[in-house]
């Protein structure tokens, strides 16, 4: 009778690791136990390979893209062994060509014990891959930590591992790097203290917004990539590259005078209904100053000039003028929006000519 349980267990035993076992290798994020990898270590690593590369036979993102690119690589990889036939794969070297991406050629590369995107300092920037993805994460389930990517938390204290996807983020674009180049402090723009953000670093307090095409419900978040991705819907998620400006996944016409259409905002209208929007739902004059008046002879002007992108400092519902559209007001010297709740409020400000001094709705 024992041997009859001993073996029951052992054979129950022995499912429950095939389980585990496909569980791992069904949700792997990685390389080191990728069964897509025929040759292990074999398949990115060689005796010597290039200098200032990690035993690499070529750049580190040619490199990703034997795999990551083409279906012709992908095939050159299959041929000489490496790569499991019929591995579904995205090419994101697609992504890095277009107009708006991050510049994963530049630079001297990686290091690993680096704490900045730079290899000798900051005069030597670079976006590598593995900024961002680390290629040595293991294979795990996806309720265990998700990223083996160092960051910055929106404190500024250095990660060895980011919790969050901004985290990574804040890597370059923040004050933390010193970098040479024209980046927006984002640790700062996305700071505690701000009075309304895109709930990235913190979430959304539910609070009803008549545009969303979905609702947002008390404590959801969003990412930075749910805005800054391919403007392909089929391309491979994540930053890598896009033809629209700022690296956004639809077009955002940002210029002071402006025609409005369904294209002009592609992107904001991807989440905001248009309808909503042109209906005045949400604010009295929405229409009025995205479309213009003729009758006032006052062209149309873009949703930048009163909104934020990111997050605005002082004022609620993302309100944040842009400084080449609108000015101080010519009789209180003042530039400010004040809210009065349910969609009055009044602003002080002169844009199109025209002092407001203040003008209330």
């Amino acid at each position: 009778m024992s041997r009859i349980l001993n073996r029951c267990v052992s054979y129950i035993a022995c499912l429950i690791l095939v389980a585990l076992s496909w569980l791992i290798t069904s949700t792997a994020q990685g390389h080191v136990d990728s069964p897509l990898l025929l040759e292990g270590c074999g398949s990115c690593h060689v005796g010597h390979g290039m200098s200032r590369q990690p035993m690499l036979k070529v750049a580190e993102e040619d490199l990703c893209f034997q795999c990551h690119g083409s279906d012709d690589k992908r095939s050159a990889m299959v041929s000489a062994g490496k790569l499991a036939p019929n591995s579904q794969l995205s090419d994101v070297e697609r992504e890095t060509l277009k107009p708006y991406r991050h510049p994963v050629e530049d630079g001297v590369g990686h290091s690993p014990t680096e704490r900045l995107p730079s290899f000798e300092g900051a005069s030597n920037n670079h976006a590598e891959c593995v900024d961002c993805h680390s290629p040595h994460q293991r294979g795990q389930a996806s309720t265990i930590q998700r990223f083996d990517v160092s960051g910055y938390s929106l404190s500024g204290q250095y990660l060895e591992k980011s919790l969050y996807e901004y985290e990574i983020c804040l890597k370059c674009h923040s004050e933390q790097t010193g970098v040479t180049r024209d980046v927006r402090n984002l640790r700062t723009e996305f700071s505690v203290s701000v009075r309304s953000q895109h709930p990235v670093t913190r979430s959304s307090n539910g609070a009803r917004l008549p545009s969303l095409s979905q609702a947002t419900a008390q404590g959801s978040t969003m990412t930075c990539s749910d805005c800054h991705k391919s403007d392909d819907p089929d391309a491979p998620k994540g930053p890598h590259g896009s033809n629209n400006r700022y690296l956004l996944s639809g077009n955002y016409d940002t210029d002071v005078v402006a025609n409005e259409s369904a294209y002009a905002y592609q992107f904001c209208y991807s989440c905001h209904y248009r309808v909503s929007i042109l209906s005045n739902e949400s604010f009295p004059l929405h229409r009025e100053h995205i479309e213009g008046n003729a009758l006032k002879n006052i062209p149309g002007t873009s949703c930048y000039t009163c909104h934020a992108s990111h997050a605005s400092r002082n004022n609620l519902n993302l309100i944040e003028f842009n400084p080449k559209a609108v000015t101080r007001d010519q009789a209180t010297g003042l530039t400010m929006y004040r809210s009065f709740g349910n969609g009055t409020g009044e602003c002080y400000l002169t844009c199109h000519g025209r002092s407001h001094s203040p003008e209330k709705y």
